[in-house]
């Protein structure tokens, strides 16, 4: 059970805020993501808090110094 709350709590969601209505997984792939961001947080002081992904082979990855709050803002519609 301790396992299980430690995965939980290490996973993040990246996902595309103008979307609506319900979205479904189960698409996986294997990638070294994991290690890049390992390698962008290893010293404590970034964390990675998004991922851009704007149709190419390049991922564009968003940061923030650790302890900041983040703050989205939202596009609103007119």
């Amino acid at each position: 059970m301790e396992k299980e709350t430690e995965q939980k709590e290490n996973i993040r969601i990246f996902v595309d805020l103008d979307v609506t209505g319900n979205a479904n997984g189960g698409i996986f792939i294997r990638s070294d993501l994991k290690e890049t961001v390992d390698e962008i947080e290893k010293s404590g002081e970034t964390k990675v808090v998004g991922v851009v992904y704007d149709e190419t082979y390049n991922l564009e990855i968003l940061t923030q110094p650790r302890g900041s709050q983040p703050v989205f803002k939202m596009i609103e519609e007119k």
